[in-house]
């Protein structure tokens, strides 16, 4: 072998130990980057130059890395040069973006084209910016329906036009079209479900089979709010929480005093067989505030601590059979009989009790409500499919005792049902995709209020998006490996 040979040989040599020494200190930046995504913490510290006491939770948690692992003690830090290091808070945020991207595209691909309902509610983060959510809800390919964020967008007005142009840009992005959603969910915000105004119908306007239901859990609420400020007892209960919560909540001995009573109230409870004892029983719980908007605010921990302390267990029976009637009557307002009609021919889908429910007639009603989906052809075909359909199921071991419509489309795609009845199955996925409930974005802001504390209040909106998407969707990050990042 000539010099020359040589030469290429050696720095042949080095650069496939240069690449490998690159590639183990970027998977360790890309686990310490995973590991502190996974679990909402801040990556940079107070103070990280050399000598710090904490150097924040990424360069703390890359040196235990580095104290439990040779091979990235070898190639972290003092041992590779300042350029080459890979710890920058630049290079951190490319990976995380990186890494949200993926997450997000991962979701999209997992919809694979079908058709969705989008869940959206804002709140104000804790620097007071107003914040987007944005949860879209689809049945995946085994029949499961499925809710997952998407992401979270800063709105700077929270008018109907800068809500529907948010969210047009966002399905831009992800290349997503309105003329696929099948159904909205909000709050009762004018700004959302107003009736002449709203995004509701801003979004209607363009898609006429996007039906809005208004959250059956928030609807429960205010129904029950309405109903208590007709009903004179239920009103003075309410009132009486209301002043406790003034007496105690205002000192700390007055709270102590309440916890030491309750405690003992329990202990004695306990001995008497009153009460069972368990896991997650008879926890220490503090009294709240009743507020409108509260969900379980009312008729949750507030009114059974109020019940305990005030011994009004006694009226607990009377006053339900005094407001069933009112309740009744309320909840029937709050529904439009477009609504109510497309939920009782939803309903005949239920499988329970061998198709017990089922009605040909409101289910082909149903496939009316969806002209985009069920052509006149269609319903003509999906009148004979579900002749047979009921018989071929009624008959079938395998749906014999199915419980809920998701049951029913999991079976039917675990026996190929879903091929054989095609136009059948489509009904099911929209009746799965109709919203009934937005408890996923209300707990899209619980983790934001965890992501973005009071200590990390000045996080920029896109860093804030990427953290949030990965912290969330952890199910779908957790299938993405380090070299898809890398």
């Amino acid at each position: 072998m000539n010099q020359k040979q040589h030469i290429a040989t050696f720095f042949e040599r080095q650069s496939e130990k240069t690449q490998s020494e690159y590639e183990t200190r970027l998977n360790a930046v890309v686990d310490c980057i995973q590991f502190l995504l996974n679990q909402g913490l801040a990556f940079r510290g107070h103070d990280e130059f050399d000598g710090s006491s904490n150097r924040g939770n990424f360069l703390e948690l890359l040196h235990f890395l580095a104290d439990h692992n040779e091979d990235i003690n070898a190639v972290t830090f003092k041992n590779t040069p300042l350029n080459l290091q890979m710890t920058s808070p630049k290079i951190q945020k490319d990976i995380v973006s990186r890494v949200a991207t993926k997450t997000t595209n991962d979701i999209i691909r997992e919809m694979d084209g079908a058709l969705f309902s989008v869940l959206i509610d804002e709140s104000r983060d804790i620097s007071t910016k107003e914040q987007m959510a944005v949860v879209l809800r689809y049945v995946d390919n085994n029949g499961y329906a499925v809710e997952r964020f998407v992401g979270i967008e800063h709105v700077s007005s929270t008018t109907t036009a800068s809500l529907k142009e948010s969210l047009d840009n966002m399905f831009s992005r992800f290349g997503l079209s309105l003329s696929m959603l099948r159904g909205q969910g909000y709050d009762g915000a004018s700004n959302m479900q107003g009736e002449f105004n709203g995004l509701k119908t801003l979004i209607l306007e363009e898609n006429e089979s996007a039906y809005y239901v208004h959250c059956f859990a928030h609807q429960l609420q205010l129904t029950l709010i309405s109903v208590e400020k007709k009903h004179e007892e239920v009103n003075s209960l309410f009132n009486l929480v209301s002043m406790l919560v003034n007496v105690i909540g205002v000192s700390t001995k007055r709270h102590d005093i309440l916890h030491e009573k309750h405690a003992l109230a329990v202990i004695e409870a306990l001995g008497k067989g009153e009460l069972s004892s368990g896991q997650g029983l008879n926890q220490e719980i503090t009294l709240k505030r009743p507020v409108d908007t509260r969900w379980s605010s009312h008729y949750g921990r507030s009114r059974r601590k109020a019940l305990e302390i005030t011994n009004l267990h006694r009226y607990r029976v009377e006053l339900f059979y005094a407001v069933l009637d009112m309740q009744l009557q309320e909840l029937n307002n709050r529904f439009n009989e477009s609504n109510t009609e497309l939920l009782i021919c939803l309903a005949c889908l239920c499988p329970n009790d061998l198709f017990a429910a089922f009605d040909k007639e409101k289910l082909l009603r149903l496939a009316e409500f969806y002209p985009k989906d069920f052509s006149a052809k269609d319903l003509i075909a999906l009148e004979m499919q579900l002749d047979v359909y009921i018989i071929d199921l009624r008959s079938s071991a395998e749906f014999s005792k199915l419980k809920g419509i998701g049951e029913l489309a999991r079976t039917m795609v675990k026996t190929k049902k879903d091929k054989v009845y095609l136009l059948v199955y489509q009904l099911v996925t929209l009746a799965l995709i109709l919203l009934v409930a937005t408890a996923t974005v209300e707990r899209v802001f619980s983790a934001m209020n965890f992501v973005k504390n009071r200590l990390r209040n000045r996080m920029g909106d896109q860093w804030l998006n990427d953290n949030l998407v990965v912290y969330i969707e952890k199910c779908v990050f957790a299938c993405i490996d380090n070299e898809d990042i890398i």
